[in-house]
């Protein structure tokens, strides 16, 4: 999130999502059948980050089909092996309908490759919340053999992911029974969470097309805000004939603005003069607030005024502190002010000089 506001014309210049090394570092060793196993601190988004990889693995490659599985039901090895061929089963229905599966046979775990070869395919397998192998009864013996029957595949690849852990860690690291399945990665740089591929998805299941660098900047233009970010897809997707493009986005996000005209004018009608000070200093990007100079400028009063307005503001939900930095809570009532209100306002003001 960030106060600065950000035109999607100047977006497409200064964020170009390929530039994200370890993405694409991600991407070529799948591609290249490399098992990679993904931690992250709970709450990181994880799971969006891997969707996002998924989707564009299948976009870049598309010979690599890909299939998910998550963990959260499964507590033994017997349901996972169940749970594993189950998952197969009903991402490749056609390739599976003549094969034969025991679900108890650890052979299972080669059911990919079967499907892989004999319809000259690759499958990338995903696992979500594999910290969760931990509550197995004695995982270190299932999980020896399973990354036995997984390392060297030739026509599939694997990319397990969870949350950073100690007992997660204990299964990674050496001597864990899962080290040396594949490099790991830990997550810790902390990108955009990336919704673009849900957005992506969207596009396609209507037969409609957007590029990977025109959803990041939609998800950029609400701050990455699910609800937002769900109106404003939905909304471009039905004003796009063919193919989306960036003016596209931003007429959608000014008809979106525009929506919440009247529930906006009311709320900035119950804030007094100094905390739409405030707010005017916010919108245009000043981050120094409590400075002389912003504090003359925007006429806010003494520093502890700053502090009383800000306190009033986030009671009302619409600021808020992330890691010292004041951000607005709603991206689109900031937008809705720098846009609408506050140009309205200077334009009221000029038309009223000139007319003395």
């Amino acid at each position: 999130m960030n106060t600065q506001v950000i035109t999607l014309e100047h977006m497409a210049r200064v964020y170009n999502p390929e530039q994200d090394w370890l993405f694409e570092k991600l991407l070529r060793k799948l591609n290249s059948h490399r098992n990679v196993i993904l931690t992250a601190a709970l709450g990181w988004g994880v799971q969006e980050y891997v969707d996002e990889l998924r989707f564009q693995l299948s976009e870049k490659y598309p010979d690599m089909q890909t299939c998910f599985i998550d963990l959260r039901p499964v507590q033994s090895a017997t349901s996972f092996l169940e749970l594993f061929a189950s998952a197969l089963l009903h991402r490749f229905p056609k390739e599976t309908s003549s094969i034969k599966i025991d679900y108890s046979s650890v052979d299972t775990l080669k059911l990919q490759e079967v499907i892989a070869r004999s319809h000259k395919i690759r499958i990338a397998i995903f696992v979500a919340n594999s910290h969760l192998f931990h509550r197995f009864k004695d995982p270190n013996s299932f999980l020896r053999m399973l990354k036995m029957k997984l390392k060297n595949q030739k026509n599939s690849v694997f990319c397990f992911y969870g949350n950073s852990s100690t007992n997660f860690g204990d299964l990674l690291n050496h001597p864990g029974p899962l080290s040396g399945l594949g490099q790991l990665f830990e997550l810790e740089h902390n990108p955009m969470k990336h919704r673009s591929a849900s957005i992506r998805k969207l596009f396609y299941d209507h037969k409609k097309q957007i590029e990977y660098s025109t959803s990041i900047q939609m998800s950029y233009a609400v701050d990455n805000n699910p609800f937002y970010l769900k109106l404003l897809a939905w909304h471009t997707l039905l004003m796009t004939q063919n193919i989306c493009t960036a003016e596209i986005v931003e007429k959608s996000l000014n008809n979106l603005i525009h929506h919440f005209d009247h529930r906006f004018y009311l709320l900035v009608e119950s804030l007094t003069i100094k905390q739409l000070g405030f707010l005017k200093a916010l919108v245009d990007g000043n981050r120094k607030l409590y400075s002389k100079s912003i504090r003359d400028k925007y006429q806010l009063g003494s520093t502890s005024n700053i502090a009383r307005i800000k306190t009033s503001l986030e009671k009302k939900e619409i600021i808020q502190t992330v890691r010292t930095e004041t951000l607005f809570t709603d991206p689109i009532f900031r937008d809705w002010l720098r846009k609408r209100y506050f140009d309205k306002s200077r334009m009221t003001a000029a038309n009223s000089s000139l007319s003395t």
